[in-house]
Protein backbone atom coordinates (compact mmCIF):
# COMPACT_ATOMS: atom_id res chain seq x y z
CA UNK A 1 0.00 0.00 0.00
CA UNK A 2 2.89 2.36 0.70
CA UNK A 3 4.28 1.83 -2.80
CA UNK A 4 0.85 2.48 -4.31
CA UNK A 5 0.49 5.72 -2.34
CA UNK A 6 3.91 6.92 -3.48
CA UNK A 7 3.07 6.09 -7.08
CA UNK A 8 -0.26 7.94 -6.90
CA UNK A 9 1.50 10.91 -5.30
CA UNK A 10 3.96 11.13 -8.17
CA UNK A 11 1.07 10.91 -10.64
CA UNK A 12 -0.64 13.88 -8.95
CA UNK A 13 2.47 16.00 -9.54
CA UNK A 14 3.37 14.74 -13.03
CA UNK A 15 -0.05 15.08 -14.67
CA UNK A 16 -0.50 18.86 -14.05
CA UNK A 17 3.13 19.40 -15.06
CA UNK A 18 2.71 17.50 -18.32
CA UNK A 19 -0.54 19.37 -19.02
CA UNK A 20 1.25 22.69 -18.43
CA UNK A 21 4.08 21.74 -20.81
CA UNK A 22 1.54 20.58 -23.43
CA UNK A 23 -0.29 23.91 -23.18
CA UNK A 24 2.99 25.83 -23.58
CA UNK A 25 3.97 23.75 -26.63
CA UNK A 26 0.55 24.32 -28.21
CA UNK A 27 0.91 28.06 -27.57
CA UNK A 28 4.42 27.97 -29.02
CA UNK A 29 3.15 26.30 -32.20
CA UNK A 30 0.53 29.02 -32.73
CA UNK A 31 3.03 31.74 -31.83
CA UNK A 32 5.57 30.41 -34.36
CA UNK A 33 2.95 30.29 -37.13
CA UNK A 34 2.27 33.99 -36.60
CA UNK A 35 5.59 35.52 -35.62
CA UNK A 36 8.21 33.10 -36.96
CA UNK A 37 10.77 30.65 -35.60
CA UNK A 38 13.20 33.24 -34.25
CA UNK A 39 10.47 34.93 -32.22
CA UNK A 40 9.14 31.74 -30.62
CA UNK A 41 12.64 30.54 -29.76
CA UNK A 42 13.41 33.74 -27.88
CA UNK A 43 9.97 34.10 -26.29
CA UNK A 44 9.23 30.47 -25.37
CA UNK A 45 11.79 27.76 -26.03
CA UNK A 46 14.86 29.57 -24.66
CA UNK A 47 13.00 31.43 -21.89
CA UNK A 48 14.08 30.74 -18.30
CA UNK A 49 10.57 29.77 -17.17
CA UNK A 50 10.28 27.11 -19.92
CA UNK A 51 13.64 25.64 -18.91
CA UNK A 52 12.42 25.68 -15.28
CA UNK A 53 9.39 23.60 -16.36
CA UNK A 54 11.68 21.09 -18.09
CA UNK A 55 14.00 20.96 -15.06
CA UNK A 56 11.02 20.35 -12.75
CA UNK A 57 9.85 17.52 -15.01
CA UNK A 58 13.34 15.97 -14.96
CA UNK A 59 13.43 16.27 -11.15
CA UNK A 60 10.00 14.62 -10.91
CA UNK A 61 11.14 11.73 -13.13
CA UNK A 62 14.26 11.30 -10.98
CA UNK A 63 12.13 11.09 -7.82
CA UNK A 64 9.80 8.57 -9.47
CA UNK A 65 12.78 6.37 -10.34
CA UNK A 66 14.34 6.79 -6.89
CA UNK A 67 11.14 5.62 -5.20
CA UNK A 68 11.74 2.14 -6.66
CA UNK A 69 15.16 1.93 -4.96
CA UNK A 70 16.64 -0.57 -4.19
CA UNK A 71 16.26 -1.56 -7.81
CA UNK A 72 15.82 -5.12 -8.90
CA UNK A 73 16.65 -6.69 -12.23
CA UNK A 74 13.08 -6.29 -13.48
CA UNK A 75 13.30 -2.53 -12.73
CA UNK A 76 16.03 -2.03 -15.40
CA UNK A 77 13.69 -1.01 -18.29
CA UNK A 78 11.84 1.41 -16.01
CA UNK A 79 15.01 3.03 -14.65
CA UNK A 80 16.76 3.22 -18.02
CA UNK A 81 13.71 4.84 -19.63
CA UNK A 82 13.60 7.51 -16.90
CA UNK A 83 17.35 8.13 -17.15
CA UNK A 84 17.03 8.51 -20.94
CA UNK A 85 14.24 11.07 -20.64
CA UNK A 86 16.17 12.97 -17.94
CA UNK A 87 19.25 13.12 -20.20
CA UNK A 88 17.15 14.41 -23.12
CA UNK A 89 15.61 17.14 -20.95
CA UNK A 90 19.03 18.07 -19.52
CA UNK A 91 20.51 18.28 -23.02
CA UNK A 92 17.61 20.48 -24.16
CA UNK A 93 18.13 22.87 -21.26
CA UNK A 94 21.91 23.09 -21.80
CA UNK A 95 21.47 23.55 -25.56
CA UNK A 96 18.80 26.20 -25.08
CA UNK A 97 20.90 28.19 -22.62
CA UNK A 98 24.37 27.85 -24.10
CA UNK A 99 23.97 26.46 -27.63
CA UNK A 100 24.14 28.39 -30.90
CA UNK A 101 21.59 27.61 -33.60
CA UNK A 102 21.47 28.97 -37.12
CA UNK A 103 21.36 28.33 -40.86
CA UNK A 104 24.17 28.23 -43.39
CA UNK A 105 23.10 29.26 -46.90
CA UNK A 106 25.49 27.90 -49.53
CA UNK A 107 24.85 28.08 -53.29
CA UNK A 108 26.02 24.99 -55.15
CA UNK A 109 29.72 25.17 -55.94
CA UNK A 110 30.41 27.88 -53.37
CA UNK A 111 31.68 27.93 -49.80
CA UNK A 112 30.62 29.79 -46.68
CA UNK A 113 31.50 30.08 -43.01
CA UNK A 114 28.91 32.66 -41.92
CA UNK A 115 26.10 31.22 -39.81
CA UNK A 116 22.81 33.12 -39.88
CA UNK A 117 21.39 33.03 -36.35
CA UNK A 118 17.79 33.55 -35.19
CA UNK A 119 16.95 37.12 -34.31
CA UNK A 120 17.58 40.36 -36.18
CA UNK A 121 20.15 43.10 -35.67
CA UNK A 122 20.73 46.68 -36.71
CA UNK A 123 24.27 47.27 -37.94
CA UNK A 124 25.60 50.83 -38.22
CA UNK A 125 28.72 51.61 -40.27
CA UNK A 126 30.43 54.99 -40.17
CA UNK A 127 33.62 55.11 -42.29
CA UNK A 128 35.09 58.07 -40.48
CA UNK A 129 36.02 57.62 -37.66
CA UNK A 130 35.43 53.92 -38.28
CA UNK A 131 32.35 53.08 -36.20
CA UNK A 132 30.87 49.59 -36.54
CA UNK A 133 28.12 48.88 -34.06
CA UNK A 134 25.70 45.93 -33.95
CA UNK A 135 22.44 46.31 -32.03
CA UNK A 136 20.20 43.26 -31.36
CA UNK A 137 16.48 44.03 -31.84
CA UNK A 138 13.33 42.07 -31.03
CA UNK A 139 10.59 43.83 -32.93
CA UNK A 140 8.97 40.63 -34.21
CA UNK A 141 8.25 39.32 -30.71
CA UNK A 142 5.71 42.13 -30.35
CA UNK A 143 4.60 42.55 -33.94
CA UNK A 144 1.55 44.58 -32.93
CA UNK A 145 3.78 47.36 -31.52
CA UNK A 146 4.28 49.52 -34.62
CA UNK A 147 6.04 52.40 -32.79
CA UNK A 148 8.95 50.87 -30.84
CA UNK A 149 10.73 54.19 -30.18
CA UNK A 150 14.19 52.64 -30.05
CA UNK A 151 17.07 55.16 -29.89
CA UNK A 152 20.71 54.13 -30.22
CA UNK A 153 23.57 56.64 -29.71
CA UNK A 154 26.78 56.48 -31.75
CA UNK A 155 29.59 58.49 -30.19
CA UNK A 156 33.15 58.43 -31.46
CA UNK A 157 35.87 61.09 -31.80
CA UNK A 158 33.68 64.15 -31.56
CA UNK A 159 30.78 62.80 -33.64
CA UNK A 160 27.44 62.34 -31.85
CA UNK A 161 24.84 60.52 -33.93
CA UNK A 162 21.50 59.15 -32.78
CA UNK A 163 19.61 56.46 -34.68
CA UNK A 164 15.90 56.26 -33.86
CA UNK A 165 13.58 53.50 -35.04
CA UNK A 166 10.11 55.02 -34.78
CA UNK A 167 8.06 52.57 -36.88
CA UNK A 168 8.08 48.81 -37.35
CA UNK A 169 5.87 46.99 -39.85
CA UNK A 170 5.86 43.16 -39.67
CA UNK A 171 3.98 42.77 -42.98
CA UNK A 172 5.10 45.77 -45.01
CA UNK A 173 4.19 46.52 -48.60
CA UNK A 174 5.57 49.28 -50.83
CA UNK A 175 3.35 51.49 -52.96
CA UNK A 176 5.30 53.43 -55.58
CA UNK A 177 4.70 56.57 -57.57
CA UNK A 178 6.97 58.05 -60.21
CA UNK A 179 7.05 61.84 -60.55
CA UNK A 180 8.76 63.81 -63.28
CA UNK A 181 10.27 66.58 -61.13
CA UNK A 182 13.58 64.93 -60.28
CA UNK A 183 16.75 66.99 -59.91
CA UNK A 184 18.95 64.62 -61.95
CA UNK A 185 18.84 62.87 -65.28
CA UNK A 186 16.95 59.61 -64.59
CA UNK A 187 14.83 58.35 -67.51
CA UNK A 188 11.74 56.33 -66.57
CA UNK A 189 8.98 54.95 -68.77
CA UNK A 190 5.58 53.55 -67.90
CA UNK A 191 4.88 51.03 -70.64
CA UNK A 192 1.56 49.31 -71.27
CA UNK A 193 1.74 45.82 -72.78
CA UNK A 194 -1.12 43.80 -74.23
CA UNK A 195 -1.76 40.40 -75.82
CA UNK A 196 -4.83 38.14 -76.11
CA UNK A 197 -6.89 40.28 -73.75
CA UNK A 198 -4.15 40.51 -71.11
CA UNK A 199 -2.76 43.92 -70.24
CA UNK A 200 -0.16 45.16 -67.80
CA UNK A 201 1.42 48.50 -66.95
CA UNK A 202 4.88 48.68 -65.46
CA UNK A 203 7.52 51.32 -64.81
CA UNK A 204 11.04 50.84 -66.18
CA UNK A 205 13.95 52.91 -64.81
CA UNK A 206 16.99 53.12 -67.08
CA UNK A 207 19.48 53.77 -64.25
CA UNK A 208 18.20 51.05 -61.92
CA UNK A 209 20.14 47.82 -62.46
CA UNK A 210 17.17 45.75 -61.24
CA UNK A 211 14.36 47.66 -62.96
CA UNK A 212 15.63 48.65 -66.40
CA UNK A 213 14.07 45.53 -67.94
CA UNK A 214 11.57 42.73 -67.49
CA UNK A 215 10.20 39.63 -69.16
CA UNK A 216 6.57 39.63 -70.26
CA UNK A 217 5.35 36.46 -71.92
CA UNK A 218 7.85 35.73 -74.67
CA UNK A 219 9.02 39.36 -74.88
CA UNK A 220 12.06 41.00 -73.30
CA UNK A 221 11.19 44.62 -72.49
CA UNK A 222 14.10 47.03 -71.81
CA UNK A 223 14.73 50.74 -71.32
CA UNK A 224 18.32 51.68 -72.20
CA UNK A 225 20.13 54.99 -71.91
CA UNK A 226 23.36 54.95 -73.97
CA UNK A 227 26.15 57.05 -72.52
CA UNK A 228 27.78 57.96 -75.83
CA UNK A 229 26.64 58.69 -79.38
CA UNK A 230 28.55 55.63 -80.61
CA UNK A 231 26.64 53.35 -78.24
CA UNK A 232 23.34 54.85 -79.33
CA UNK A 233 24.18 54.42 -83.00
CA UNK A 234 25.14 50.80 -82.33
CA UNK A 235 21.85 50.01 -80.60
CA UNK A 236 19.83 51.62 -83.35
CA UNK A 237 21.80 49.76 -86.01
CA UNK A 238 23.10 52.92 -87.66
CA UNK A 239 26.81 52.26 -87.19
CA UNK A 240 29.21 49.67 -88.44
CA UNK A 241 30.29 46.84 -86.20
CA UNK A 242 33.17 47.71 -83.92
CA UNK A 243 36.28 46.55 -85.73
CA UNK A 244 38.54 46.24 -82.68
CA UNK A 245 38.14 42.72 -81.22
CA UNK A 246 38.43 44.03 -77.65
CA UNK A 247 36.29 47.10 -78.22
CA UNK A 248 36.95 50.83 -78.29
CA UNK A 249 37.21 53.32 -75.42
CA UNK A 250 36.06 56.85 -76.27
CA UNK A 251 37.48 59.75 -74.22
CA UNK A 252 36.47 63.40 -74.31
CA UNK A 253 39.13 65.29 -72.37
CA UNK A 254 39.13 68.90 -71.15
CA UNK A 255 39.54 71.24 -74.11
CA UNK A 256 38.27 68.70 -76.68
CA UNK A 257 35.24 69.35 -78.86
CA UNK A 258 34.81 65.73 -79.88
CA UNK A 259 35.67 62.43 -78.16
CA UNK A 260 38.69 60.47 -79.28
CA UNK A 261 38.49 56.70 -79.81
CA UNK A 262 41.18 54.30 -78.58
CA UNK A 263 41.10 50.61 -79.47
CA UNK A 264 41.72 48.38 -76.45
CA UNK A 265 45.18 46.90 -77.14
CA UNK A 266 46.21 43.27 -76.92
CA UNK A 267 49.16 44.16 -74.69
CA UNK A 268 48.18 45.49 -71.28
CA UNK A 269 50.24 47.81 -69.07
CA UNK A 270 51.68 50.13 -71.74
CA UNK A 271 51.12 53.88 -71.39
CA UNK A 272 49.53 55.49 -74.44
CA UNK A 273 49.95 59.29 -74.69
CA UNK A 274 46.98 61.23 -76.06
CA UNK A 275 48.54 63.27 -78.85
CA UNK A 276 48.12 67.00 -78.48
CA UNK A 277 47.11 66.69 -74.81
CA UNK A 278 48.97 66.30 -71.50
CA UNK A 279 47.06 63.10 -70.74
CA UNK A 280 48.13 59.45 -70.81
CA UNK A 281 46.01 56.28 -70.83
CA UNK A 282 47.26 53.00 -69.37
CA UNK A 283 45.13 49.91 -69.93
CA UNK A 284 45.23 47.52 -66.97
CA UNK A 285 42.99 44.59 -67.92
CA UNK A 286 40.35 43.35 -70.31
CA UNK A 287 37.54 40.99 -69.23
CA UNK A 288 35.51 39.31 -71.99
CA UNK A 289 33.05 37.90 -69.44
CA UNK A 290 33.47 39.99 -66.28
CA UNK A 291 32.75 38.48 -62.87
CA UNK A 292 33.86 38.86 -59.26
CA UNK A 293 35.26 35.63 -57.82
CA UNK A 294 36.91 34.61 -54.58
CA UNK A 295 40.22 36.05 -55.80
CA UNK A 296 38.79 39.33 -57.09
CA UNK A 297 38.06 40.49 -60.63
CA UNK A 298 38.10 37.74 -63.22
CA UNK A 299 36.63 36.56 -66.52
CA UNK A 300 34.36 33.52 -66.46
CA UNK A 301 35.05 32.68 -70.10
CA UNK A 302 36.56 34.04 -73.30
CA UNK A 303 33.13 34.68 -74.80
CA UNK A 304 32.15 38.39 -74.84
CA UNK A 305 29.10 37.90 -72.62
CA UNK A 306 29.92 40.84 -70.35
CA UNK A 307 32.89 42.80 -71.78
CA UNK A 308 34.67 45.18 -69.43
CA UNK A 309 37.93 47.10 -69.47
CA UNK A 310 39.95 48.78 -66.72
CA UNK A 311 42.43 51.61 -67.29
CA UNK A 312 43.90 54.70 -65.66
CA UNK A 313 43.84 58.21 -67.04
CA UNK A 314 46.70 60.45 -65.85
CA UNK A 315 47.17 64.18 -66.35
CA UNK A 316 48.12 67.43 -64.63
CA UNK A 317 45.14 67.13 -62.25
CA UNK A 318 46.17 63.68 -61.06
CA UNK A 319 45.20 60.12 -61.93
CA UNK A 320 41.79 58.42 -62.27
CA UNK A 321 40.93 54.72 -62.38
CA UNK A 322 38.12 53.52 -64.66
CA UNK A 323 36.19 50.28 -64.93
CA UNK A 324 33.82 50.42 -67.91
CA UNK A 325 31.24 47.89 -69.08
CA UNK A 326 30.01 47.67 -72.64
CA UNK A 327 26.59 46.33 -71.61
CA UNK A 328 26.20 48.52 -68.51
CA UNK A 329 27.34 52.05 -69.39
CA UNK A 330 25.58 53.42 -66.30
CA UNK A 331 27.90 51.49 -63.92
CA UNK A 332 30.18 54.45 -63.14
CA UNK A 333 27.40 56.92 -62.37
CA UNK A 334 25.31 54.42 -60.38
CA UNK A 335 28.19 53.59 -58.04
CA UNK A 336 29.31 57.17 -57.49
CA UNK A 337 32.82 56.98 -58.97
CA UNK A 338 34.63 60.27 -58.30
CA UNK A 339 37.28 61.54 -60.75
CA UNK A 340 39.70 64.44 -60.53
CA UNK A 341 39.89 64.82 -64.32
CA UNK A 342 36.75 66.24 -65.97
CA UNK A 343 36.63 63.62 -68.72
CA UNK A 344 33.76 61.80 -70.42
CA UNK A 345 34.49 58.11 -70.97
CA UNK A 346 32.59 55.39 -72.79
CA UNK A 347 33.25 51.85 -73.92
CA UNK A 348 31.87 50.28 -77.09
CA UNK A 349 32.14 46.60 -77.95
CA UNK A 350 30.56 44.52 -80.66
CA UNK A 351 28.71 42.69 -77.87
CA UNK A 352 27.17 45.93 -76.58
CA UNK A 353 24.96 46.13 -79.65
CA UNK A 354 23.57 42.65 -79.00
CA UNK A 355 19.94 42.68 -77.96
CA UNK A 356 17.79 39.85 -76.58
CA UNK A 357 15.45 37.87 -78.83
CA UNK A 358 11.81 38.98 -79.04
CA UNK A 359 12.92 42.33 -77.70
CA UNK A 360 10.94 45.51 -77.17
CA UNK A 361 13.83 47.84 -76.44
CA UNK A 362 13.20 51.52 -75.76
CA UNK A 363 16.29 53.68 -76.32
CA UNK A 364 16.74 57.19 -74.94
CA UNK A 365 17.89 59.22 -77.93
CA UNK A 366 19.14 62.75 -78.62
CA UNK A 367 17.43 65.41 -76.54
CA UNK A 368 15.74 62.78 -74.40
CA UNK A 369 13.53 61.52 -77.22
CA UNK A 370 12.54 57.86 -77.27
CA UNK A 371 13.26 55.37 -80.03
CA UNK A 372 12.50 51.66 -80.11
CA UNK A 373 14.21 48.56 -81.47
CA UNK A 374 12.14 45.40 -82.03
CA UNK A 375 14.00 42.11 -82.51
CA UNK A 376 12.78 38.76 -83.82
CA UNK A 377 13.00 35.38 -82.06
CA UNK A 378 16.64 34.92 -83.10
CA UNK A 379 17.63 38.58 -82.47
CA UNK A 380 19.00 38.57 -86.01
CA UNK A 381 16.64 41.11 -87.56
CA UNK A 382 15.66 44.47 -86.11
CA UNK A 383 12.89 46.94 -86.74
CA UNK A 384 13.81 50.45 -85.62
CA UNK A 385 11.16 53.02 -84.66
CA UNK A 386 13.00 56.33 -84.83
CA UNK A 387 10.44 58.19 -82.69
CA UNK A 388 8.09 56.66 -80.11
CA UNK A 389 5.32 58.97 -78.98
CA UNK A 390 3.52 58.64 -75.65
CA UNK A 391 -0.05 57.41 -76.05
CA UNK A 392 0.55 55.89 -79.49
CA UNK A 393 0.10 52.15 -79.85
CA UNK A 394 2.68 49.93 -81.61
CA UNK A 395 2.78 46.21 -82.46
CA UNK A 396 5.71 43.82 -82.33
CA UNK A 397 6.12 42.43 -85.86
CA UNK A 398 6.60 38.75 -84.94
CA UNK A 399 4.98 38.34 -81.51
CA UNK A 400 1.89 40.41 -82.22
CA UNK A 401 2.22 42.02 -78.77
CA UNK A 402 0.96 45.59 -78.53
CA UNK A 403 2.72 48.26 -76.49
CA UNK A 404 2.53 51.96 -75.87
CA UNK A 405 4.31 54.46 -73.66
CA UNK A 406 1.77 55.64 -71.11
CA UNK A 407 4.16 58.11 -69.44
CA UNK A 408 7.77 59.18 -69.89
CA UNK A 409 9.88 61.23 -67.46
CA UNK A 410 13.48 62.14 -68.45
CA UNK A 411 14.09 63.28 -64.85
CA UNK A 412 12.11 60.81 -62.81
CA UNK A 413 11.79 60.81 -59.05
CA UNK A 414 10.71 57.59 -57.34
CA UNK A 415 8.29 58.09 -54.42
CA UNK A 416 7.80 55.09 -52.15
CA UNK A 417 5.08 54.80 -49.51
CA UNK A 418 5.35 51.90 -47.06
CA UNK A 419 2.19 50.55 -45.44
CA UNK A 420 1.42 47.55 -43.23
CA UNK A 421 -1.05 44.81 -44.16
CA UNK A 422 -1.28 42.79 -40.94
CA UNK A 423 0.50 41.82 -37.73
CA UNK A 424 1.75 38.55 -39.21
CA UNK A 425 5.54 38.53 -39.57
CA UNK A 426 6.04 38.18 -43.33
CA UNK A 427 7.92 41.18 -44.75
CA UNK A 428 9.57 43.15 -41.94
CA UNK A 429 10.50 46.80 -42.43
CA UNK A 430 11.58 49.62 -40.12
CA UNK A 431 11.62 53.39 -40.48
CA UNK A 432 14.69 54.99 -38.97
CA UNK A 433 15.99 58.51 -38.55
CA UNK A 434 19.63 59.49 -38.04
CA UNK A 435 20.45 62.84 -36.42
CA UNK A 436 23.77 64.62 -35.98
CA UNK A 437 23.34 68.10 -34.58
CA UNK A 438 20.93 70.01 -36.81
CA UNK A 439 21.24 67.52 -39.67
CA UNK A 440 18.82 64.63 -40.04
CA UNK A 441 18.03 61.94 -42.60
CA UNK A 442 15.38 59.25 -42.59
CA UNK A 443 14.46 56.20 -44.66
CA UNK A 444 12.70 52.84 -44.69
CA UNK A 445 14.76 49.66 -44.75
CA UNK A 446 13.45 46.12 -45.22
CA UNK A 447 14.87 43.02 -43.59
CA UNK A 448 18.15 42.04 -45.30
CA UNK A 449 18.30 45.56 -46.69
CA UNK A 450 21.07 48.17 -46.55
CA UNK A 451 20.63 51.95 -46.76
CA UNK A 452 22.95 54.94 -46.80
CA UNK A 453 21.98 58.11 -44.93
CA UNK A 454 23.74 61.36 -45.92
CA UNK A 455 25.20 63.01 -42.83
CA UNK A 456 27.90 65.48 -43.77
CA UNK A 457 30.97 64.34 -45.69
CA UNK A 458 30.82 60.80 -44.34
CA UNK A 459 27.46 59.05 -44.82
CA UNK A 460 26.06 56.58 -42.32
CA UNK A 461 25.27 53.07 -43.59
CA UNK A 462 22.68 51.00 -41.72
CA UNK A 463 21.79 47.34 -42.25
CA UNK A 464 18.72 45.48 -40.96
CA UNK A 465 19.47 41.79 -41.18
CA UNK A 466 19.51 38.50 -39.24
CA UNK A 467 22.34 38.05 -36.79
CA UNK A 468 25.53 36.39 -38.03
CA UNK A 469 28.32 34.35 -36.50
CA UNK A 470 31.58 33.29 -38.09
CA UNK A 471 32.36 29.58 -37.83
CA UNK A 472 35.92 28.32 -37.23
CA UNK A 473 35.64 26.22 -40.39
CA UNK A 474 34.38 26.57 -43.98
CA UNK A 475 31.80 24.38 -45.69
CA UNK A 476 31.67 24.07 -49.47
CA UNK A 477 28.66 22.60 -51.26
CA UNK A 478 30.09 20.39 -53.99
CA UNK A 479 26.84 18.93 -55.31
CA UNK A 480 23.14 18.96 -54.46
CA UNK A 481 20.64 16.35 -55.65
CA UNK A 482 16.87 16.09 -55.45
CA UNK A 483 15.59 12.53 -55.81
CA UNK A 484 11.94 12.19 -56.89
CA UNK A 485 9.54 9.30 -56.55
CA UNK A 486 9.51 7.41 -59.89
CA UNK A 487 7.20 8.99 -62.45
CA UNK A 488 6.50 12.09 -60.31
CA UNK A 489 8.05 15.43 -59.37
CA UNK A 490 7.47 14.79 -55.66
CA UNK A 491 10.69 14.82 -53.66
CA UNK A 492 11.67 11.49 -52.16
CA UNK A 493 15.01 12.60 -50.74
CA UNK A 494 17.65 15.32 -50.84
CA UNK A 495 21.37 14.66 -50.92
CA UNK A 496 24.38 16.94 -50.66
CA UNK A 497 28.11 16.40 -51.03
CA UNK A 498 29.96 18.89 -48.83
CA UNK A 499 33.58 19.63 -48.05
CA UNK A 500 34.61 20.94 -44.65
CA UNK A 501 37.89 22.84 -44.35
CA UNK A 502 39.46 23.63 -40.98
CA UNK A 503 41.68 26.69 -41.47
CA UNK A 504 43.77 25.95 -38.38
CA UNK A 505 44.51 22.34 -39.31
CA UNK A 506 44.56 22.90 -43.06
Amino acid sequence: MKRVAQFLGSIKIAVPLLVAIAVVLAYGTLYEARFGTAAVQRTVYTAWWFHLLLAFLAFNLALAAWQRYPWKRHHAPFVLAHIGIILILTGGIIGGRFGVEGQLFIPEGQASRTLETPGNVLVAHLPNPGVHQEIPVRFETQAWVHEPRLTVPLRREGRHIEITVDRYFPDAVVKEEVAGDGAEDNPAVEIELGHDGQQERVWLLARDAERFGMGWGEAHVLLLQPQTDAQREQLLGRSKEVAAPRGVVSLKLPGMDRPRDIAVPEQMGESLPMKGTPYTVTFKDYFPDFAIGERGLMSRSQQPNNPAVSFTLAGPEGSDAYLLFARHPEFQSMHGFAHVIAAEAGYAHAASAALPPNGIVLVVGDGGRLAAVLTDEAAARRQVLEAVEAGTGYTHPTLGYTFQVAAYHPRARLIQQVTNRSDDVRAQAIHLTAREGARAADTWVFLRGRVELPLGDHPLTVEFRPGQRELPFTIKLLDFRKIDYPGTQMAKAFESDVELTDAQRG
